[in-house]
């Protein structure tokens, strides 16, 4: 389907940083605002962990607990609520990489847009771990803002 002609929720991709909550809030300064959108967080539970090493084809997301997602997309949510959005919580259990993640959700919600912030990283960072951001433009053909970078979240992510 056209992204010209979707209706259907904003994906708002939250991982508690604050170039995150800069992406929401400009997705509201530019029209967003009291559009329905889902924030979307993706986690892998400490107790499915397979460790750094678990495979580089494998879930990217951050390693913590059911009870600490929850708390990081309460904010995410309050967040976008506070932006104006008419924003609902999907906390995800990764199986697969973010990005895949993120695409998928977007097709399902026929998104009219997906809303990213970017995080810092130094060169080498960016080379090793790669970016869930350019994995998601080179993937989607709907549009995606790109804000950032914005500094580094919650949860310990190399710099």
């Amino acid at each position: 389907m056209s992204s010209e002609k979707s209706s259907g929720s904003m994906i708002l991709c939250w991982d508690g940083s604050d170039g995150a909550e800069q992406a929401i809030r400009h997705a509201a300064s530019l029209g967003g605002a009291e559009r329905r959108a889902v924030v979307m967080f993706a986690f892998v539970p400490t107790e499915s962990s397979r460790g750094v090493l678990g495979g580089l084809s494998g879930p990217d997301a951050p390693i913590m607990s059911g009870p600490e997602a929850e708390t990081l997309i309460e904010r995410g949510v309050a967040v976008a609520r506070d932006a104006g959005f008419d924003a609902e919580p999907l906390l995800v259990t990764a199986e697969h990489k973010t990005s895949r993640i993120i695409v998928n959700l977007a097709e399902e919600h026929d998104a009219p847009l997906i809303v990213m912030g970017q995080r810092k990283r130094s060169g080498v960072g960016t080379l090793i771990l790669g970016s869930v951001a350019r994995e998601v433009l080179g993937a989607q053909h709907r549009p995606v803002l790109l804000v950032g970078p914005g500094s580094s979240g919650p949860y310990p992510r190399s710099e």
